[in-house]
């Protein structure tokens, strides 16, 4: 995905629409009035990823988090109502053997405004194999997300992101004080990943923490074989080995669903 420049413009707006684009101004995810206006056009207009998978195998318990209830609704909803928000509503959603309910659950889509289908992980043995199940479907820039995974994160900014360092990935990136051997963690130098380490143990004792939403290549498949399994093991440490790895730093709201603790404070937190 190349960069894309920026023009700059002098609009006229009705007095009265001023306070009303203020409200979108969050100090967090949207800045200024410029920022604010242009949020606006990527919901309308889509940001420049037209297609997103979600990741929606169980868990080591059987447990689909993408049907996991924070405040009365499936998780998998929010997730919905994040991409459509940016303007990304074609989705695929990957399951296993333990998905009828799910796809059950969220048929076509329709009902949040989304078209979604589904593909079948024969196997179950891991994210990279997963997304390997619908190589054939994506032919340019895609987003990736977990099912368990609850954000409040501005996707055009990462999508902008991810174009200004024409990588082959970009991973979103949060900060944990304590890593400990839940999540991999990435070290930066500029907006570069120079190493990635999965679940480091003591080791990790804080840092910035994979959350679980990428921007791949449609090359990112290059890195990926019928053998590989893990996206998180295998794809990304020989990504920021390689050099082709970004990482998308963010301080929006984000939560690990599988786990309880994360589970608990979404449900006082999340809005």
């Amino acid at each position: 995905m190349k960069a894309q420049s920026k023009a700059r413009i002098t609009i006229t707006l009705r007095n009265d629409l001023l306070p009303r684009l203020d409200n979108f101004i969050d100090g967090e995810n949207i800045r200024n009035r410029s920022h604010a206006i242009e949020f606006i056009l990527n919901q309308q207009l889509g940001v420049g990823i037209e297609r997103a998978v979600i990741l929606a195998g169980a868990d080591h318990n059987n447990v689909v988090h993408a049907l996991t209830r924070i405040r009365k609704r499936a998780t998998i909803e929010y997730t919905f109502e994040l991409l459509k928000k940016f303007g990304i509503r074609d989705i695929i959603i990957v399951i296993d053997r333990y998905g009828d309910e799910l796809r059950s659950f969220v048929g076509d889509g329709s009902q949040w405004g989304v078209h979604a289908q589904f593909a079948q992980d024969g196997e179950s043995i891991g994210t990279a194999h997963a997304l390997l199940a619908v190589k054939s479907q994506l032919k340019s820039s895609f987003m990736v997300i977990y099912s368990d995974t609850l954000v409040n994160l501005n996707l055009g900014d990462m999508v902008e992101h991810h174009e200004q360092n024409n990588l082959n990935a970009t991973v979103a990136l949060t900060y944990r004080r304590s890593p400990e051997e839940r999540y991999g963690v990435a070290r930066m130098e500029g907006n570069k990943v120079l190493e990635y380490s999965e679940k480091p143990g003591k080791e990790g004792k804080h840092g910035l923490v994979n959350a679980g939403v990428y921007i791949f290549e449609p090359n990112i498949f290059d890195y990926i074989s019928n053998d590989t399994q893990s996206i998180e093991k295998e794809v990304l440490p020989q990504l920021a080995e390689q050099k082709q790895l970004t990482g998308y730093p963010f301080q929006g709201k984000w939560f690990d669903i599988a786990r309880d603790n994360d589970r608990k404070a979404a449900e006082n937190e999340w809005r």
